[in-house]
């Protein structure tokens, strides 16, 4: 919950179009000894010992006012014990800084009055922003750093927000356990297939997992291969497989799903159930089987055939008077997605656009949204209109009576009953 509203937080002021600062803040962990010459302060090296009972609650007293007091204008603060984060956001550098090092002054009154200490060394700031150079902030005379990235709740928050850091971090620790693995299993000798199996369900992929609703709910295409290549070493030390075996393969033997579908699972079970976050609406309903199915039987009579004129591939980038529909399918890290518009002279009179799923292509995209443009031109009134498509893939597709692809066949069936419509 505490990394979901910091990233909440910063998508808010980044939503505003302003500069975006995140401060960590380290607080030395430190011993009190009662002496007969009073309490003497002695900085901890190797952690402090855990579990009093009254410690939290002790604690959270100390706490509760810092996070209860008043704080500048587009700037918050929380924490999760005694890791503290403030986030600042304004459209201007020189606003941002008065705003963050004015949080920073009320803080080191807090920490000063309760005699806690700040590991200036070890606090640093995140900006996310298109600023180059970062602003100018001071605790108790000494600069704060600059980082590219900052931990907080071990998860690392990168500032193009893109999750790079994150998984370079992810890729280390997998590492680490993927030789710790080799030193008790290989491949004729060691550890048994199901005891492998048990040891990366519970072991590895509970820490690949740290996280992950934070950052896997809706995974990109390289997330997924990175995960992808992160899981295959796995696979193979708990397989015993050739090196040339796919990953594909090794996932279906062993009945372990790919690694970026399980963490979206758990990341969006603790969302719904756990966390009651409403996730995404802007997924497509449309079935992807459906998309991908191909067509059995006969696609249609000898004898019907489209018009010649319904039908070119000639630039038809020069129409710009009369009805037009205009069509597209893209695919990026971010997801595929298909859309069209309908452009009367110079107005745009409607829109139409979905998501589809990530293992889609572009010429599923690219036909998806013929389709649609074409079922939406059938409920015009009837007039000579076009429809101007960027994929000449799908123009041929949705032109050949034998086609195999069934919403090929689809588009095939309407324009030859509606020989009105043009495509180009």
């Amino acid at each position: 919950m505490a990394i979901m509203k910091l990233l909440d937080t910063i998508h808010k002021g980044k939503a505003s179009g302003d500069h975006v600062l995140v401060l960590s803040i380290d607080i030395k962990e430190q011993e009190v000894l009662n002496t007969c010459e009073g309490p003497a302060i002695r900085d901890q090296k190797q952690g402090c010992p855990q579990g009093s009972c009254s410690g939290p609650a002790l604690w959270n007293l100390v706490a509760n006012e810092i996070l209860q007091d008043n704080w500048p204008i587009n700037t918050s603060i929380q924490a999760f014990a005694d890791d503290f984060v403030l986030v600042s956001h304004a459209p201007t550098r020189v606003q941002l800084e008065s705003q963050i090092n004015e949080s920073i002054a009320k803080f080191s009154t807090w920490t000063s009055k309760n005699q806690l200490q700040i590991s200036a060394e070890k606090t640093n700031y995140l900006l996310i922003s298109k600023l180059v150079r970062g602003s100018t902030i001071r605790w108790q005379g000494e600069r704060i750093k600059r980082a590219h990235a900052i931990k907080y709740l071990g998860i690392y928050i990168d500032e193009k927000m893109n999750w790079n850091t994150h998984l370079k971090a992810q890729s280390t620790r997998a590492t680490q356990l993927y030789h710790n693995l080799l030193k008790i299993a290989g491949k004729f000798w060691g550890v048994p297939l199901n005891h492998r199996t048990t040891l990366f369900k519970t072991v590895t992929e509970r820490v690949l997992a740290h996280g992950s609703v934070a950052w896997c709910l809706e995974p990109t295409v390289r997330i997924a291969r990175k995960l992808s290549t992160i899981q295959r070493s796995f696979l193979l030390a708990i397989s015993g497989a050739y090196r040339t075996t796919s990953t594909a393969a090794l996932q279906v033997i062993l009945g372990i799903p790919p690694l970026h579908l399980q963490l979206q699972k758990e990341a969006r079970g603790t969302a719904l159930f756990k966390l009651r976050l409403p996730l995404s609406t802007n997924v497509s309903d449309i079935d992807p089987s459906e998309i991908e199915e191909k067509a059995t039987g006969w696609s249609t009579r000898p004898s019907e055939h489209l018009s010649p004129t319904q039908i070119s591939l000639d630039d038809g980038g020069n129409i710009n008077t009369g009805l037009r529909i205009y069509t597209d399918g893209s695919k990026t890290e971010k997801g595929v997605g298909a859309a069209f518009c309908v452009l009367t002279d110079v107005n745009i009179t409607h829109r139409w656009s979905t998501r589809l799923s990530l293992r889609n292509t572009v010429f599923q995209a690219e036909i998806l949204a013929l389709l649609k443009a074409v079922e939406h031109a059938v409920t015009l009134p009837t007039q000579q209109l076009t429809i101007l498509v960027d994929n000449q893939a799908s123009i041929n597709s949705a032109a050949n009576p034998k086609s195999h692809n069934s919403i090929a066949r689809k588009i095939f069936k309407l324009l030859h009953s509606h020989p009105y419509i043009r495509v180009s």
